[in-house]
């Protein structure tokens, strides 16, 4: 019994003294889901470390309210085409890139290609591509562009052929 007690006590022990060192720490660094940085200062605000003059910075205040510091948007993505065309080019985790992956699928005589569709967004595109199988079935690949032109596959199908 004191064996799990002076245990008890020694988790305390570093549990204070992680504590104590956290709550004291720098800024903190961290990547956005669309590949951008962001510090986080030890005053509650973030920024983007893009410093440009198209970077912005977001206040947290302590009552969980934010505001903006600036309104300008990084440089963007302005075109549906080239946000398909960064899908197509996408390592695909089979062979080759995604655009030949599927256009070999789409060569099998029971598949019928039914091309690729871009759907803009608030903040970049929905960029899909829609196979039918056997004249039945559709099978869609999904990936969401970001103005910044980074990709990331949006369901299931996109995630099995996408390399990471």
């Amino acid at each position: 019994m004191s064996k799990y007690i002076s245990v008890i006590v020694l988790n305390i022990f570093f549990i204070t003294i992680i504590s104590a060192t956290v709550s004291s720490a720098n800024d903190i660094s961290a990547a956005t889901e669309d590949g951008r940085g962001v510090i986080l200062h030890d005053d509650g605000t973030w920024e983007f470390t893009d410093t440009t003059e198209n970077s912005r910075s977001i206040i947290l205040y302590n009552d969980g309210t934010w505001g903006f510091t600036g309104f300008a948007k990084p440089a963007e993505l302005n075109k549906g085409e080239q946000a398909e065309e960064i899908v197509k080019k996408l390592q695909c985790s089979r062979w080759g890139t995604i655009d030949e992956y599927l256009t070999k699928k789409a060569a099998i005589s029971s598949v019928e290609d039914l091309g690729w569709k871009v759907y803009p967004k608030d903040d970049g595109f929905e960029v899909e591509r829609t196979l039918l199988i056997r004249q039945k079935k559709e099978s869609k690949y999904r990936w969401y562009v970001y103005e910044t032109g980074k990709a990331k596959p949006l369901n299931g199908r996109a995630f099995g052929i996408t390399k990471e």
